[in-house]
């Protein structure tokens, strides 16, 4: 009599749409990774207020780079336990090397060649990091510790600039000196995958007393676009959940009716976004003055196509008690930096990562494109997410892992 035997290929995969819901600030990740992302993070943000690097290597510029520089080499140099070099997809990576290239032809021809080589060189060491990470780690583990880092620098910024908050209105950061937004966008993805894995019902009790705090602080940043993309990524999480459980589905109903009384019948809402003045809401108008001035700016044919290079932040406006003006939108930053050659590439790469998220399995699909909407929203009022920035880093690894739509084994590579 033969006995049959079965191999790993012969049986098929029981598929849970839970176990892959790994990704949580409160996952253990490497040291070596966890400390790759701190690196990251501290170097991409700002570390003085109001200042716009325009060439030069002060002591500031210097330290930055050698973080990046330590980044990679540590990434470079990490046992590879992620996917390998032929099952790695380019996805993004072209688009952002031809918006790059773009942009610092651009400069070369406006004059402004160095400074915006400089700052192209720091989107690609950074891009080159994280594919390295991919590389080396699994997926979950390379999300994970990003929250993780997030995180940890918007909690301690906000700890140290807590008194904005009697000063300012909103909760600025101490050390180093976030703006509110940057760090209503730090807590905000580390919050959307603890939203998350509420509803994959895989969440710890220590990951949901964490979302009220992480809440909060996005709250008392005082941040519209951000809060209002936050919600928006929340609902896309909600309506892309394979099921909802009956205590999710009890909070909804209970929350609903209590955020329609606050908005209608409360001060709360109207305070909030007109920040205890009606006229700050004409800070949008403010905006569009630089809108307009951005699309008047190019003078020729090479600056209207290839921009005039990623190093220019402000532009002459035309407008009442100011003559320059930071351009507070990535796309209008591109049509001034990038000219129209680079919007396309730009708008390219969006659009085929948007579409692979799509194409994603879940339970990665919603995280996956819950992020990527929410950190596109903030763009439309911010700049910086294709410059070396927290908010490119986020939007690059969660782009990154949209690229690859197969699913992983659960035991090796997490390949959502």
């Amino acid at each position: 009599m033969t006995i049959a035997t079965l191999t790993d290929r012969d049986v098929a995969p029981v598929v849970d749409d839970r176990l892959p819901a790994r990704v949580s600030p409160f996952v253990r990740t490497p040291f070596r990774l966890l400390f790759i992302f701190l690196l990251l993070v501290v170097s991409a943000v700002a570390w003085r207020k109001g200042t716009y690097y325009e060439g030069g290597a002060d002591g500031v510029v210097v330290v930055k780079a050698g973080l990046g520089v330590i980044a990679l080499v540590l990434a470079g140099t990490a046992p590879r336990r992620g996917a390998a070099w032929s099952e790695l997809r380019a996805g993004l990576v072209p688009w952002l090397g031809l918006y790059l290239t773009i942009g610092s032809i651009g400069a070369l021809l406006h004059g402004s060649g160095f400074p915006s080589l400089v700052l192209a060189a720091r989107v690609g060491l950074l891009a080159t990091t994280l594919i390295l990470l991919f590389r080396c780690y699994p997926r979950h583990q390379v999300l994970s510790a990003l929250t993780t880092a997030m995180v940890v620098l918007a909690t301690f910024s906000s700890a140290t600039g807590i008194s904005s908050l009697a000063t300012e209105g909103r909760l600025y950061g101490g050390i180093p000196p976030l703006n509110a937004n940057e760090i209503a966008l730090l807590m905000s993805v580390p919050l959307v995958c603890l939203v998350w894995r509420c509803l994959h019902r895989v969440a710890t009790t220590k990951e949901v007393l964490a979302i009220p705090p992480l809440l909060g602080i996005v709250f008392l940043t005082g941040t519209r676009t951000g809060l209002a993309a936050l919600v928006v990524a929340l609902a896309i999480l909600v309506v892309m959940a394979p099921r909802v459980s009956l205590p999710v589905f009890g909070l909804s109903v209970t929350v609903l009716p209590a955020m329609i009384y606050v908005a209608y019948f409360t001060p709360v809402l109207d305070g909030y976004a007109t920040r205890g003045d009606t006229a700050s809401v004409l800070t949008l108008n403010s905006r569009t003055v630089a809108w307009q001035a951005a699309l008047d700016y190019p003078d020729g044919l090479t600056e209207r196509l290839f921009g005039v290079g990623l190093s220019v932040k402000q532009i002459p406006v035309s407008a009442m008690y100011r003559h320059e003006q930071i351009l507070d939108s990535t796309w209008m930053s591109a049509i001034v930096q990038t000219g129209v050659l680079g919007v396309v590439a730009l708008a390219l790469l969006v659009i085929v990562t948007l579409l692979r998220a799509l194409a994603l399995p879940p339970p990665y699909r919603s995280l996956t494109v819950g992020v990527l909407l929410m950190i596109l929203i903030v763009s439309g009022l911010e700049s910086g997410l294709f410059d070396a920035s927290v908010a490119f880093v986020a939007f690059f690894s969660f782009a990154f892992v949209a690229q690859d739509a197969l699913v992983q084994k659960v035991g090796g590579e997490d390949r959502p």
